[in-house]
């Protein structure tokens, strides 16, 4: 029976490159998709005038960066402790929360902006990404754990085989 506390994986330089792969590929696949529905949402929102289009752009910007600052924030930390790195994603999670709010506050009486545009871009570029990142991890078939075959045969029963 194989330990379970040791690594299925032979090198850490093997274990960090398919890790920066998987942030690589969450990225890739939520970045494109977003991107382009920022773009109808701005396209969409020029109808409504000027006004509307930048409100439009500005939400997306904001969701895309504050997207990526999550996922470059795990790249980075995935290395460290699973504790640690929940404490960090909820620092960081907390730190854009409030980032928003100061944006909302300082931009509520801003004549540049288009609240309902604004709004509804940030919706619509969050459930886009949200959606999309979720398609990329299931993609890339993460497991949980490493199964073993050796685990596997040694430990559960099989018809026709005796112990």
């Amino acid at each position: 029976m194989t330990p379970t506390h040791e690594p299925q994986r032979t090198t850490s330089g093997q274990s960090a490159g398919s890790q920066s792969d998987a942030f690589a590929e969450l990225l890739r696949g939520s970045i494109v998709p977003t991107g382009i529905v920022a773009v109808v949402c701005v396209a969409v929102a020029l109808f409504s005038g000027a006004k509307a289009g930048w409100s439009a752009a500005f939400g997306a910007f904001l969701v895309i960066a504050f997207f990526t600052v999550s996922l470059v924030v795990m790249k980075r930390t995935a290395h460290l402790a699973p504790t640690t790195v929940m404490a960090i994603v909820m620092v960081t999670y907390t730190a854009k929360v409030l980032a928003l709010g100061v944006a909302m506050f300082l931009l509520r009486d801003a004549s540049w902006v288009n609240g309902y545009a604004v709004g509804v871009t940030i919706t619509i570029c969050t459930l886009v990404w949200l959606f999309f990142e979720m398609r990329a991890y299931k993609r890339l078939r993460i497991f949980v754990f490493t199964p073993s075959s050796t685990d596997s045969a040694d430990d559960t029963p099989q018809s026709g085989r005796q112990a």
